[in-house]
């Protein structure tokens, strides 16, 4: 529509100030490649106009300092940021074989012309943002609908088996499929979600924090609250995590002693209170199905009945989360207890 030919549009990635090729024709495959920062030296004409804001027209690439080759053969070129609201958020650079083939009336016109781009670029991030929130919400939606009651299924086949297990051989093998079975629905539906929405197709704004210690972990989470088992699945999932509960300390025991195939536990979360035991029974108990239970005690402030922290921590407790505590420090305790002596 403009009759242009030669021309580049990129845009800014503002938390490395570096700029990615968009859109491009005419240009050289190993200039459209090179790599570009927003900063006024080094980095050719668009680099400039990236940082500076403003403009550029050069005449004269061979006599122009800041020129650097795009086009074979180019002659003159023409850069203006592509500007949202003040803010830049890319460039757009012309170039002709032509020297002196841009002129102050044709910069006003791709000035003007650039303000379209960046609202239509902006459109596109938003609209981006939206089906990639949408997409998360609809996953997060179906896995609460279907977290608990999967534990609730690998909670009765556990239950069950303890008491077929020495003497009934086809019905513990029947049980351990059904927790395996349990365990593969949980995992597709994880699948499916990252497929939707995958962290690499997310804008900033519904990313979360890369956590590589949680990816992959396993989780027990022991806690009469469903409120509280279900924030086990959504805050740790999101990190990476494979998250099961267990209503009180006899399940919990009856999950690491039955696992059905899958891998021990990496961090067992208990309330200190629990139905049935306290913390310090919970990991004395432990102590006898595992070695040296990685277990997380969760208390709130100034309730320790009958000294159960001071006693647990003597029988090596690995850690303990006062409520109510924030998400960072729910995901830097499990990550000192996945792997101590690493920077959380």
């Amino acid at each position: 529509m403009l009759n242009f030919d030669v021309f580049e549009v990129r845009t800014l990635d503002e938390s490395t100030c570096e700029l990615h090729p968009l859109l491009a024709a005419g240009i050289k495959p190993e200039a459209q490649q090179r790599t570009l920062r927003a900063e006024a030296s080094g980095n050719g004409v668009t680099g400039y106009v990236a940082a500076t804001g403003a403009s550029y027209l050069c005449e004269d690439t061979r006599e122009d300092p800041l020129y650097i080759a795009g086009a074979e053969g180019a002659g003159s070129s023409l850069t203006v940021p592509l500007t949202l609201h003040d803010r830049v958020i890319g460039t757009f650079n012309v170039e002709s074989p032509a020297r002196g083939a841009f002129t102050e009336s044709d910069l006003q016109f791709l000035e003007i012309f650039t303000r379209d781009v960046a609202a239509a670029l902006n459109t596109m991030d938003l609209l981006a943002a939206e089906k990639a929130t949408a997409a998360a919400a609809s996953v997060e939606a179906i896995h609460s609908a279907v977290a608990l009651p999967v534990d609730d299924i690998l909670n009765d086949a556990v239950n069950v088996m303890e008491g077929y297990i020495g003497h009934a051989p086809v019905v513990v093998e029947r049980l351990q499929r059904i927790l395996s079975n349990a365990r593969d629905i949980k995992q597709v539906i994880q699948q499916v979600g990252q497929s939707l929405s995958p962290i690499e197709a997310r804008p900033a704004c519904v990313r979360t924090d890369e956590r590589p210690l949680l990816v992959g972990r396993r989780v027990l989470v022991a806690d009469a609250d469903d409120s509280v088992r279900s924030a086990g699945h959504e805050l740790l999932e999101r990190y990476g995590c494979v998250v099961e509960s267990a209503h009180d300390g006899k399940e919990a025991v009856y999950m690491v002693r039955n696992p059905g195939g899958a891998k021990p536990y990496d961090v067992i979360i208990a309330d200190i209170r629990l139905p049935d035991v306290s913390g310090y029974e919970l990991l004395l108990t432990l102590s006898e199905v595992i070695d040296d239970p990685p277990l997380i005690l969760m208390t709130g402030f100034g309730y320790d009945p009958g000294h159960s922290i001071v006693k647990a921590r003597q029988a090596g407790l690995k850690a303990v989360l006062y409520k109510p505590f924030r998400l960072d420090q729910l995901l830097e305790t499990v990550e000192q207890v996945v792997a101590p002596g690493d920077e959380g």
